[in-house]
């Protein structure tokens, strides 16, 4: 595949004309730069129209909440037992690969599953784009602690942390509830915590930043200042340090509400937090623990390179990429590429001649990788991103689904100088 191919934006009256590498001057380059600057005002309107919808979302949730409860009750009874028999089940795994037919396997297969659904079960968040206007009234900010996600789950005498794709990250004993053999229930496997956590290797810690079940009682419904309130209470009884010497420690991370005040300590890390920040996270004080994989646009990330090391896309080596990789999916027609939202946002298609020359390779979920051009973005009436400068670099094959619109944008912002802190606390 040939790098470097230009991809075909989505044509638009307004747009500035497509500047490639090699091709303009400095002062069509500032020019071209200062018309999609101008453009980014009407985003904040169609930022705010997704944030009213969700909170509408929110209400209508909760109306269909205990029904919803009772239909997750019945499958988490269906499959629980036998997803921790299989999880445990190493001999049986073994079997499996001695076969060489692991992919045929039900075990295999029903192993899958579960991932994916564990995975399912983590919030996804979007990324702070534009300032919520209510953001110092209604939101929480948590200084995000540095290190990867994970899906913590204390149950039948043991806890296991599960990594954001499902897998299985650590097995340990814990002080939760059910999460080890001292505190187990007696004569059955009990009941059931399911917490969001970031582990933080350099202390060994699990830092818990949301509840979503504690003691098979569900907290997906309710909303984020209560989940806080809920978290703060029960770890109250919960042993700091880990269980047994050597083993992972359990804390809160701490969240206040988003004040300016707050919003600068989190910023400047002044409390002594005892962990690497790794950005903010903002989160509306009314949303829900929204699971499925869909991205909330009422949890919010944020970041710049004075509450994290690494703001900015690197390589594998930790360097700063040259220019903006951005991996989007082939849609239905084989030709348009979108972002991993749902519904995608679709922001080019690939060049006639390479979708003509590879048609029989092409198919639709395929992902690509793309460097952003200079020219940036093209938006419509509405504020929504319409087409982007894309030039095509080949396939990826290390990613499970494309980047969502608001991590592509926050990313162009930070690299052309439009994200600020003063933005966030600034009347």
């Amino acid at each position: 595949m040939t790098p470097y191919r230009p991809c075909e934006a989505f044509p638009s009256a307004s747009a500035p004309p497509f500047l490639d590498k090699s091709g303009g001057t400095g002062d069509q380059m500032g020019w071209a730069m200062a018309e999609q600057r101008g453009s980014l005002k009407s985003l904040r309107e169609w930022q705010r129209e997704r944030r009213r919808k969700a909170l509408e979302g929110v209400r209508e949730r909760r109306s269909k909440a205990r029904e919803e409860e009772l239909r997750r009750k019945r499958e988490i009874h269906a499959v629980g037992e036998l997803e921790l028999e299989l999880d445990r089940n190493e001999e049986g795994a073994g079997v499996v690969v001695s076969l060489g037919r692991q992919q045929n396997r039900p075990g295999y297969l029903r192993s899958r599953e579960a991932c994916k659904r564990y995975a399912a079960e983590l919030l996804a968040m979007e990324w702070l784009v534009d300032v919520p206007e209510d953001l110092w009234a209604n939101w929480y900010v948590t200084p995000r602690p540095e290190g990867p996600r994970c899906l913590l789950i204390s149950q039948a005498g043991s806890t296991v942390s599960r990594c954001k794709n499902g897998s299985v990250h650590k097995e340990f004993q814990s002080a939760l509830p059910n999460g080890s053999r001292g505190t187990r229930s007696p004569g059955t496997k009990g009941s059931k915590c399911v917490l969001d956590a970031v582990y933080h290797a350099p202390t060994s810690t699990f830092y818990v930043t949301d509840c979503i079940t504690w003691e098979d009682y569900s907290l997906v419904d309710c909303d984020f200042e209560f989940r806080s309130f809920w978290l703060a209470q029960k770890f109250e009884g919960v042993a700091p340090g880990g269980v047994r010497e050597g083993e992972p420690a359990l804390m809160l991370a701490p969240r206040e509400r988003a004040t300016r005040e707050m919003i600068s300590r989190a910023y400047s890390g002044e409390e002594g937090l005892g962990y690497t920040r790794d950005g903010l996270i903002f989160t509306h004080k009314d949303s829900t623990y929204v699971q499925g994989g869909r991205p909330t646009p009422l949890c919010l990330q944020w970041k710049d390179a004075h509450c994290s090391r690494y703001p900015i896309d690197t390589d594998a080596k930790g360097v700063v990429l040259e220019t903006q990789r951005v991996v989007l999916q082939l849609q239905e027609d084989a030709r348009s590429v979108g972002t991993g939202d749902d519904p995608p946002v679709v922001l080019g298609k690939i060049p006639k001649t390479f979708s003509d020359n590879n048609a029989d390779k092409l198919r639709p979920g395929q992902l690509f990788r793309f460097n952003l051009g200079p020219r940036g973005f093209d938006f419509g009436a509405d504020g929504r991103p319409m087409g982007a400068s894309l030039e095509l670099a080949g396939l990826s094959h290390k990613r499970a689904k494309g980047d969502i619109i608001s991590r592509i944008l926050f990313q162009h912002l930070l690299r052309t100088g439009q994200i600020t802190f003063e933005s966030l606390v600034r009347e």
